[in-house]
């Protein structure tokens, strides 16, 4: 790998950007309890995380000559135990800077034979508690604040029974409602189509991070300051005083060395889904009456209290071409099921969560980075690319920078891939807005 720890302690200086000290790779039978440290057998180690999943998942590729598959043996009964950081992170970010703990190996792939008695085989993991999500069916009744229930479901010992570290946005509203043997996350997503913040926003997320879980709004996430600032350039260097090329740590964090945009946008899908407009059709049954609700995103823009959006503007002029009726919806309202509650079901939130959650994802961009730790899904970044066309003014800055890509995103997914040479982060962000007003008809 990249680094590994020795006996008297790990590497503490930070060479290049993407260094990483791999501190610990153990595995443990959970029948034999015998214990034995891969590392030197690793050839690349992968940690995923993804802010619309609810657990971190990797693999592992082993490349060995003693047929350790066969003898450890692996058997669908093992966990893994990780501990992996960038220098300098260790001490200064203990909880953030590090990727830390442990995960059952729940699957053996590609297991091949190679030259010379060697072998090759990936191993994948994911979180203990997804584990225990499985293998968990509720049947029982839940009432209170949404925000109190989440905190049962993931720590409750009857439920996921986890003692990582949780971050739980308080709720405004309460649910009563009654789980049919429902797993502990069926239970949480049912929670997140309910769930409203304190200023009424519909947009909960739950996922896990390197901070433990997460049950918070995207207007937390948006109002978050920026972790890391991007460039798309590829100036890495800087000159030392005796005229040597000095490498800048900052700078060659800060530089994309790969980026893609899978999709610029799709108004297709954006009406299709909800995310402009659309109407709810909804019968009160007990008391007999009929709603016709209508949501547009625009009339909701920018409300004092409501909601929080990472750029300025929004992704269309006041001229898109949408009706309420691109995207439509039939329910019924769930009102008197139990004592002292009135609806309890999602009809009168669930377009603007909708409409919301396809906003979120409005522009996706695809980006290689130097591998850093601290990087977790669900934190806020700032993006700055610029247009493939010469310069025009004497601003070259600003008179190529591309303010459509440009912009603040939310790291939704990430991928952590360390091999013997380095550690990238491979990166998907996404963002609800942009930086410029599209009504005043320029990009600039």
């Amino acid at each position: 790998m990249a680094t590994q720890s020795t006996a008297t302690g790990s590497s503490k200086q930070l060479r290049y950007a993407g260094d990483i000290n791999v501190a610990e790779v153990t595995i443990t039978s959970l029948i034999t309890n015998k214990k034995f440290n891969v590392a030197n057998q690793l050839v690349t180690i992968q940690i995923f995380e993804d802010m619309f999943s609810p657990f971190i998942s990797g693999s592992l590729i082993f490349q060995e000559s003693l047929d350790f598959a066969s003898n450890f043996p692996f058997v669908g009964e093992e966990v893994i135990d990780l501990k992996l950081f960038t220098p300098t992170l260790d001490e200064s970010k203990p909880k953030t800077g590090v990727i830390q703990g442990r995960f059952y190996i729940y699957k053996m792939a590609d297991r091949e034979v190679m030259a010379e008695r060697s072998m090759v085989y990936q191993l994948h993991f994911i979180a203990i508690e997804a584990i225990a999500d499985i293998n968990t069916k509720i049947s029982k009744g839940y009432d209170g604040l949404i925000s109190d229930i989440a905190k049962t479901l993931i720590k409750g010992e009857d439920e996921l029974s986890s003692d990582k570290e949780i971050l739980i946005e308080e709720t405004s509203n309460k649910l009563k409602f009654v789980s049919n043997f429902w797993s502990p996350v069926r239970n949480i997503n049912y929670l997140l189509k309910h769930a409203q913040n304190k200023g009424k926003s519909p947009t909960y997320v739950f996922y896990e991070s390197r901070y433990g879980y997460n049950f918070v709004s995207l207007d937390t996430l948006n109002s978050q300051e920026p972790i890391q600032y991007f460039l798309n350039n590829n100036s890495t260097d800087s000159v030392s005083p005796s005229g040597g090329s000095k490498r800048n740590f900052e700078n060659d964090y800060r530089r994309i060395a790969e980026m893609n945009i899978p999709i610029s946008h799709d108004y297709m899908d954006r009406v299709t889904h909800g995310a402009y407009g659309s109407t709810m059709l909804f019968m009160d049954l007990a008391k007999k009456e009929y709603f016709n609700l209508k949501h547009s995103f625009l009339k909701d823009w920018g409300k004092a209290g409501e909601e929080t959006r990472l750029n300025k503007y929004p992704v269309t002029s006041n001229k898109v071409y949408t009706t309420y009726r691109a995207s439509m919806y039939n329910d019924v309202m769930e009102n008197s099921l139990f004592t002292d509650y009135d609806d309890v079901s999602d009809v009168r939130v669930r377009q603007k969560r909708v409409s919301r959650l396809k906003q979120a994802e409005a522009y996706k961009i695809n980006i290689t980075v130097a591998g850093r730790t601290d990087y977790t899904v669900g934190q806020k970044v700032n993006v700055k690319s610029y247009k493939a066309e010469p310069i025009k003014g004497s601003d070259a800055d600003e008179d190529i920078l591309d303010n459509i890509i440009s912009g603040n995103y939310l790291i939704a997914t990430i991928n952590h891939v360390i091999d013997r040479e380095k550690h990238e982060c491979h990166m998907q962000l996404i963002k609800d807005s942009l930086t410029i007003n599209l009504d005043k008809g320029a990009t600039k």
